[in-house]
């Protein structure tokens, strides 16, 4: 109950302070943008959203069937909307998502909560390369350009690194993992007065471990298109937010688009509001700013990228919630 209130707290304070930022700009000049706003290239944005989706849903489809299981693709599309959802509506990392995914598939699809968990772990591990890849140029780039948040940046790279570095760290030592999850484990009984069970935790660590190794002895072009799907859904996301420009109409490059979207995503890592709501909307308008983009123009267009990449994804993950629990 203390959490729900606190969320919704810092919630309600993000969107007092995402006004704030609106009415500095100026809430009639960013409404006269909005109003200009072609909607078919809105309809064709919110399609590439549902796409994102469905690209989610094969690249985690096919992770499944490396490591030796065949799943229902209705329930995995279900399950990455309804993780969607989780990750809207809690802070910064979005990594609530995925340990509720990898529960659901476990009940639903009867496979070994061990081989589920590795399943989203090895989602989130190329989602992360990729993504501290991009960064670092942009970044790169920032250095020798000139950025006035250049520093903000930087930490939060550091820190989306030095994290990923400590989990990886975890599963390369065992024992360390072990003692780890039955503290955390102890703790989260503790507070939710759930029944602990030390037995079914260790069990599910060994099933980790056997599918981890079931996935590293896998040939190197089973990997590769792994990373190929994750890239492609990257490159889709983008898209989408490019079109929501298009429709304004305003002309920017996709390269520029590109680097606000990499930029917005990592000032998320830092964020403590749900989904980095508030604080990655005025770096999304900062830094559209940065490329000499009008204010009210960079605001439309976070508005519009809100509603389909929030409000929709959430809407719809909440529906897949209420199927996947029935």
């Amino acid at each position: 109950m203390k959490r729900n209130i606190k969320s919704l707290i810092l919630f309600v304070g993000s969107i007092v302070f995402i006004l704030v930022v609106f009415a500095y700009i100026g809430i009639g000049e960013i409404f006269k943008v909005l109003v200009s706003a072609d909607l078919r290239y809105v309809i064709l944005a919110i399609i590439l959203q549902i796409v994102v989706s469905i690209l989610l849903t094969i690249r985690w489809k096919y992770i499944i069937k490396i490591l030796g299981s065949d799943v229902s693709s209705k329930n995995i599309f279900l399950l990455v909307l309804m993780g969607l959802f989780i990750n809207n509506i809690t802070p910064s990392m979005k990594g609530g998502g995925e340990v509720v995914r990898a529960y659901y598939l476990s009940k639903l699809e009867g496979i070994p909560k061990g081989l589920a968990f590795s399943t989203v772990f090895v989602e989130r591990v190329l989602d992360t390369s990729i993504f501290l890849f991009f960064t670092l140029i942009v970044i790169g780039y920032f250095i020798i350009a000139g950025f006035k948040y250049l520093e903000y940046l930087i930490l939060s790279w550091i820190f989306l690194f030095t994290l990923t570095a400590i989990v990886i760290y975890l599963i390369a030592n065992k024992r360390l993992l072990i003692k780890t999850v039955i503290k955390i484990s102890k703790l989260i009984c503790k507070c939710g007065a759930y029944k602990y069970d030390e037995e079914k935790i260790l069990k599910s660590i060994e099933e980790f471990y056997s599918s981890m190794k079931f996935f590293k002895n896998k040939k190197s072009l089973e990997v590769f298109i792994a990373i190929i799907l994750s890239v492609v859904w990257y490159v889709v996301d983008i898209l989408k937010l490019w079109l929501l420009f298009l429709s304004l109409p305003y002309a920017v490059s996709i390269i520029s688009v590109a680097t606000v979207y990499l930029i917005t995503l990592l000032s998320g890592v830092l964020s403590i509001t749900p989904s980095g709501f508030g604080m990655a909307d005025t770096v999304m308008i900062l830094s559209f700013s940065a490329f000499k983009i009008p204010p009210s123009v960079a605001a439309a267009v976070t508005l519009l990228d809100g509603f389909v990449s929030y409000i929709i994804p959430t809407f719809l993950g909440y529906i897949a919630m209420i199927f996947i629990k029935k």
